[in-house]
C-alpha cells in the first residue's frame, strides 16, 4: 500500500501506540509547566501532541485520549497527595499510591472532556478548532467538580503582564489565553505541513489579542500601583514555628508558647497593627462568640491577633466544632469571628457520616466540623477584612461570595488566609496552594496575606505579585505593609462569566453537531433506523 503524505500526518493511520504516546508526554509537559516546576513556557504547547493525537480520531477514542493525558498531568502534579494519605490518614504507600491513581483519573476527566468535545464540535459542527479549543476547556474548568480544583492559568504566575485580566475574567480569562496559545501553535503546525494557503493566519490573530492582553497589563499595573500606593497602610506580621499539625497535641503549650515568643520578637522590631497566626493553633471552648479570651492565651502581646482555632460552642441544644478564625483587640476582647465554611472531604468530615456514623471508624484522623454560616468582613480599626480558611482561597467563587461583604455590604479591604499545609509534607503543594491563592489578589485588587505554620506564608499584592514569603518548612517570620484597597473590579461584579459564555457556545455547538448526525431526527444518524442505513451502505 503506497503511504501518502496525508497518512504520514494521520495518527489514526500510523502505529496504534504512537497517538496514546503523544497524550501522555502531553500530560508530562502539563505537569512540568504547573506551579511548583513552574517551567510556564510549556504550557503554552503542552496540548499540541494531545490535539495531534485526537485529530481524525472519533470522539469516543479523542475523550479517551485525551483522559489519559489528564490523568498524567494530575498524576505528576498531584504527587504530594501521597504525602498527606501517609501523613494523615496513615495509609499504606500502595494504598496511597491508589488514592493518587484514583484522584488523578477524577480531575484527568477535564482533559477528556476537552479532548472528545473539542474533536466532536470540529467534526460534526464543522467549527474551527483553533477557537473551539479553548471555549470547551474553558467551559470544562468552569463545571467539572474537582477535589483539589485546579487551574491551567495558575502555571502563568509569574507573567503578571499576562495575568491582569483576571479582574476582568477571573482566572479562566488567564487559561483560555493558554489554551488558545496551544491550539494556534497546533493549527499553524498542521497548516504549513499540508501547505493551506493561509497557515500562518492562526499565530497573527493570536498575537493580536496577547498584544491587548500586555497592552492591558502594563496599564493595569501601572494603576493598580498607584492606588496601593495613596491607600491607608496595615501593618503586619506573620508568625511561621514550623511545627506540624500534629505538635500542638504533643505538647500544646510549647506550641502556644513558641507563638506567643515569636510574636513578642515582631513586636519589639516595630509596632503593628495586627498579628496573624495560622489555621487551627489553639483549640478552646466558648460560652459565646463574645467576650473575653481567657487569661493568658496571647501573652502579654497587646497587640490585635488573628489566630486559628478549633472552636467549641453549645448552639441548638447540641456541641458543635468549628474550623475558626478568630480576632481578638488589643485587650484580648473576641472583636469577630468566621468559621469555615468549605470543608476538606475525609479531613473535616465524611460524607454522609451524620446519617453513617460508622464511616468515622473508618478514618480515625477525619474530624466532625460544623460547616459555617458568617459571611460578615470582619473589622479592624475601622478597616472591613475578608478572611478565609485553609483551601477556601482556591475557590474563586467561595472568595467572591465573601467579598461582597455580607447582610451590610461592607466591601473588605484586604484578603486574609489561615492555612495548615503541613499535611503535605516538604512538596510542591504549598506553593501550588500559594500561586492559585494569588489569583484572588487580581481578582478583587486586594492584598492577600497567607499565614501557615510551616509554610509557605507570604503577602501578595493587588498585582499578583508575590512580594514577601518565607521559606517552606523553616522557622520564620515576616512583617509588611498592605494597601487597604477600595473598589470593585468587572469579576467582582459578573464572576465566572467566561465560563458561562464559553458553556453556552459548548452547548450550540454539540446541539449543531447532533443535529448533523441526525440525533433528534427519526431515522437520522444517531437512531436505529439511520444506523440500520449505515450498516446497508457498508455491505452494499
Amino acid at each position: 500500500m503506497k503511504i501518502t503524505d496525508a497518512m504520514k500526518n494521520d495518527p489514526a493511520s500510523m502505529h496504534p501506540l504512537l497517538p496514546w504516546t503523544a497524550a501522555a508526554f502531553g500530560g508530562v509537559l502539563a505537569f512540568l509547566g504547573y506551579a511548583g516546576f513552574d517551567q510556564f513556557y510549556l504550557e503554552w504547547i503542552c496540548l499540541v501532541p494531545v490535539l495531534w493525537a485526537i485529530s481524525n480520531q472519533t470522539p469516543g477514542r479523542a475523550f479517551l485520549l485525551g483522559w489519559v493525558a489528564g490523568t498524567v498531568g494530575h498524576g505528576g502534579g498531584f504527587s504530594w497527595i501521597v504525602t498527606m494519605l501517609r501523613q494523615f490518614a496513615d495509609a499504606p504507600l500502595w494504598l496511597a499510591v491508589l488514592g493518587l491513581l484514583l484522584i488523578a483519573a477524577a480531575n484527568g476527566l477535564v482533559f477528556g472532556i476537552w479532548a472528545g468535545a473539542t474533536r466532536l464540535i470540529g467534526r460534526d459542527a464543522g467549527w474551527n478548532a483553533v477557537w473551539v479549543a479553548p471555549v470547551v476547556w474553558t467551559a470544562a474548568e468552569k463545571f467539572w467538580p474537582q477535589l483539589f480544583p485546579n487551574y491551567l492559568g495558575a502555571s502563568q504566575y509569574k507573567l503578571t503582564l499576562v495575568t491582569q485580566i483576571a479582574d476582568l475574567t477571573g482566572i479562566l480569562g488567564v487559561t483560555f489565553l493558554v489554551i488558545y496559545a496551544n491550539s494556534t501553535v497546533h493549527a499553524v503546525i498542521e497548516g504549513v505541513r499540508s501547505k493551506q494557503k493561509h497557515a500562518w493566519r492562526p499565530a497573527f490573530v493570536f498575537a493580536a489579542v496577547l498584544a491587548v492582553v500586555l497592552a492591558y497589563g502594563a496599564v493595569s499595573i501601572n494603576m493598580t500601583d498607584k492606588a496601593a500606593a495613596s491607600a491607608p497602610m496595615l501593618s503586619v506580621g506573620l508568625v511561621q514555628t514550623n511545627r506540624g499539625a500534629g505538635d500542638k497535641h504533643v505538647d500544646h503549650a510549647l506550641f502556644l508558647r513558641e507563638h506567643q515568643e515569636m510574636s513578642r520578637e515582631l513586636i519589639a522590631d516595630r509596632p503593628l497593627d495586627l498579628i496573624v497566626w495560622p489555621e487551627s493553633v489553639l483549640g478552646i471552648a466558648l460560652p459565646s462568640r463574645g467576650g473575653m479570651l481567657p487569661a493568658g492565651l496571647l501573652g502579654d502581646l497587646r497587640t490585635p491577633v488573628l489566630f486559628g482555632a478549633v472552636m467549641q460552642l453549645n448552639e441548638q441544644g447540641e456541641r458543635r466544632h468549628y474550623n475558626s478564625a478568630v480576632l481578638a483587640d488589643r485587650t484580648g476582647r473576641i472583636a469577630g469571628t468566621y468559621d469555615k465554611m468549605v470543608l476538606v472531604p475525609f479531613g473535616e468530615y465524611i460524607p454522609f457520616g451524620d446519617t453513617f456514623p460508622w464511616l468515622y471508624s473508618w478514618s480515625p484522623y477525619s474530624g466532625r466540623f460544623w460547616r459555617g454560616e458568617n459571611e460578615e468582613p470582619l473589622l479592624i480599626d475601622g478597616h472591613a477584612l475578608s478572611v478565609n480558611i485553609c483551601y477556601e482561597d482556591i475557590f474563586p467563587g467561595q472568595v467572591r461570595m465573601l467579598m461582597r461583604g455580607g447582610r451590610e455590604s461592607r466591601i473588605p479591604e484586604a484578603l486574609f488566609n489561615m492555612t495548615n499545609d503541613s499535611w503535605y509534607g516538604d512538596t510542591i503543594q504549598p506553593l501550588e496552594h500559594l500561586v492559585l491563592a494569588s489569583f484572588r489578589s487580581i481578582e478583587h485588587r486586594r492584598p492577600l496575606v497567607r499565614s501557615t505554620n510551616t509554610g509557605i506564608s507570604a503577602i501578595v499584592d493587588p498585582v499578583g505579585r508575590i512580594v514577601q514569603r518565607t521559606p517552606q518548612w523553616k522557622k520564620a517570620s515576616l512583617t509588611g505593609t498592605i494597601p487597604m484597597m477600595q473598589g470593585l473590579t468587572v469579576y467582582a461584579f459578573l464572576g465566572d462569566w467566561i465560563g458561562w459564555v464559553c458553556a453556552i457556545i459548548v452547548l450550540a455547538g454539540i446541539g449543531k453537531a447532533g443535529k448533523a448526525r441526525g440525533w433528534f431526527t427519526k431515522g437520522g444518524a444517531g437512531s436505529t433506523a439511520g444506523r440500520k442505513k449505515r450498516k446497508g451502505r457498508r455491505d452494499g
